[in-house]
């Protein structure tokens, strides 16, 4: 049976409202990728998408950090929400940058204000991360950093199975055809429940939504300076394929469930 691969990231959810101003956005924005250049030569070399366009090459929208640092908030305004009126700043912005090459070792950060979620992404979307790079220490400082800047409420680094599986199906006599669905994320667990969270490895709560919370000694749990509360599947990589790992994560996920109005049905 072939391994399942799967895709590490950071998710979470920022407090600020939707239609923060842009010079505020462009102020959280540069302090995380500082931020996280200081925890880990891996998230250095930022390049930045100045605008949101369909272009021929991704490269004719990206600009330096240096050069991104001094027109931050016309970058924001550029990157603002569109809807079927136009540019629609109430509705939010959408700012990007990356480090790295191309491939299993790129590194994206997004904020996404319209829907108030950040990500930090390792690997190109849908495809498998590059293991070597998935490491308990990095993962964890970089929640910890893009938390302070975006004053999370929730946030979660994770694992999401990235295949996705075809099944037939009757459409009509001679006509043939399939569905996509997504693969089972936790072969050795199917019942394992289904959330935006996927498969949970660290985790981190605000102090008020943390409040009442108690989890089984078997989480690693810690206080944040913020008063927030951190708690860890394992301090090894999370590795979908192990019991204990699996177990751990499902505490932490029952656990986030309804704190984040995350659940699937």
């Amino acid at each position: 049976m072939t391994t399942p691969n799967y895709r590490y990231y950071i998710r979470g959810h920022c407090a600020g409202p939707i239609d923060e101003k842009p010079a505020v956005i462009g102020r959280r924005f540069l302090q995380t990728l500082d931020s996280l250049s200081e925890i880990d030569p891996l998230f250095t070399g930022w390049k930045v998408f100045e605008r949101w366009e369909i272009v021929e090459k991704e490269e004719q929208l990206l600009v330096s950090l240096a050069d991104a640092r001094n027109r931050i908030v016309e970058i924001v305004e550029n990157c603002v929400a569109h809807n079927e009126y136009g540019p629609a700043p109430k509705e939010g912005y959408d700012v990007a940058a990356y480090a790295g090459a191309r491939g299993a070792r790129k590194v994206t950060f997004t904020v996404r204000t319209w829907n108030q979620i950040f990500m930090l992404e390792f690997g190109e979307h849908y495809l498998a991360s590059d293991l070597s790079i998935v490491t308990y220490p990095r993962f964890r400082a970089a929640l910890l950093a893009i938390c302070r800047a975006w004053d999370a409420q929730w946030a979660a680094a994770q694992a999401c199975r990235s295949e996705f599986v075809k099944t037939p199906m009757d459409f009509g006599p001679g006509v043939p055809a399939f569905k996509i669905e997504t693969a089972t994320q936790v072969p050795i667990d199917p019942t394992f429940p289904r959330s935006a969270l996927f498969i949970p490895w660290i985790a981190y709560l605000s102090a008020k939504r943390a409040a009442g919370v108690a989890l089984a000694p078997e989480i690693l749990t810690e206080r944040t300076p913020d008063d927030g509360l951190l708690m860890s599947a394992t301090t090894e990589r999370l590795d979908p394929t192990n019991p204990a790992h699996v177990r751990h994560a499902r505490i932490i996920a029952e656990t986030l469930i309804p704190l984040t109005d995350q659940g699937m049905p």
